[in-house]
């Protein structure tokens, strides 16, 4: 949910290669869970769940999935990004964590999952998210490309894959006169 609404209002192309990723991340959960047929704790009757298989959790791979992603662009930006968005950028981190740990756990409180099925799901989520990283990495030199096509021009989208401040760039383009000169 979060992803989308940030690939509808940044519409930058690399967040949409990154919900492309986490889309894939879900499937590949999901399809683990029917090839390992991996029984759900005894508490499954309680919650009528007992018809579906447990490992890994999905949900727990994929707080962790965007956790690790997003760990991993931080890193790449943090030479390029001032004081201030380096210690949001750590806030964003810690807090991601902190959802992702509080997401295994209440899988395994509230009876959805086994331990064991949350901590499958946390190393599914947090190697797939290093490897799309990986990927999204590979596909940056396409990025402007994609940016350029007729279509997504006209749905505002943009590449910013490693732009530090690309707020700080909008703001300077918005303040500039000749850009005001453009629009009137």
């Amino acid at each position: 949910c979060y992803q989308s609404s940030k690939v509808y209002t940044r519409r930058e192309v690399h967040e949409a290669v990154l919900l492309a990723g986490l889309l894939l991340q879900e499937a590949a959960a999901r399809a683990l869970k029917h090839l390992l047929k991996h029984p759900r704790p005894a508490t499954c009757s309680i919650l009528n769940l007992c018809h579906s298989h447990g490992m890994p959790s999905s949900h727990t791979s994929m707080m962790f999935a965007y956790l690790a992603v997003s760990s991993c662009i931080a890193l790449q930006l943090r030479r390029q990004r001032g004081t201030a968005s380096r210690l949001l950028a750590a806030a964003e981190q810690l807090a991601l964590a902190a959802a992702g740990v509080g997401v295994a756990c209440s899988r395994v409180y509230l009876g959805y999952h086994s331990s064991d099925q949350v901590l499958a799901g946390a190393l599914l989520g947090s190697v797939f998210g290093v490897a799309w990283f990986g990927v999204l990495r590979m596909l940056a030199p396409l990025y402007g490309l994609l940016a350029s096509w007729r279509l997504l021009q006209q749905l505002g989208a943009k590449d910013t894959w490693g732009v530090g401040e690309p707020l700080a760039v909008e703001q300077a383009a918005f303040t500039d006169s000749s850009y005001k000169a453009k629009m009137a």
